[in-house]
């Protein structure tokens, strides 16, 4: 065989290889069994699964969990509420840390970018307040009625 014929042979072979290896890297990906939890409803709901599954809960036992869960929630929530004003002072010192590196016409717009991802976290933060009250007060009916 010729030189140019053992590189294309080499480069085909590399080819296919490299082909074989990405479709397992894929299939690894979209066949995989366990699928990760996109917010914290998200692992909640994987995480009573499991327990259900691997324990074989009743379904008053899985309500009684439920009522844990909320609970628990509840008491992390408090524990961050009482770490809060410390974060406060850390993003404050932040802002104007960055704001000694800006020019003074960069000043403006930066204090808009804080200000709108401040109101969106305050936003969602609401909603996940009033999302977490609408599911434990279900999820406390639930454990009532079993």
């Amino acid at each position: 065989m010729k030189r140019s014929q053992w590189t294309a042979l080499i480069f085909a072979i590399l080819l296919f290889g490299c082909g074989v290896a990405i479709g397992a890297l894929g299939h690894r990906y979209y066949a995989s069994p366990t699928v990760m939890a996109r917010s914290a409803e998200d692992y909640r709901q994987r995480y009573v699964s499991e327990m259900q599954s691997k324990l074989r809960l009743t379904p008053k036992q899985v309500a009684q969990l439920q009522v844990i869960l909320d609970e628990t929630k509840a008491k992390a929530r408090a524990v961050r509420e009482q770490y809060r004003p410390s974060v406060a002072s850390v993003k404050e010192e932040q802002v104007r840390r960055v704001k000694s590196i800006l020019n003074p016409d960069q000043i403006p717009a930066y204090e808009q970018l804080v200000a709108e991802r401040e109101r969106h976290f305050k936003e969602a933060e609401e909603r996940d307040r009033e999302h977490d009250k609408k599911q434990s007060a279900l999820h406390r009916q639930q454990a009532a009625a079993q």
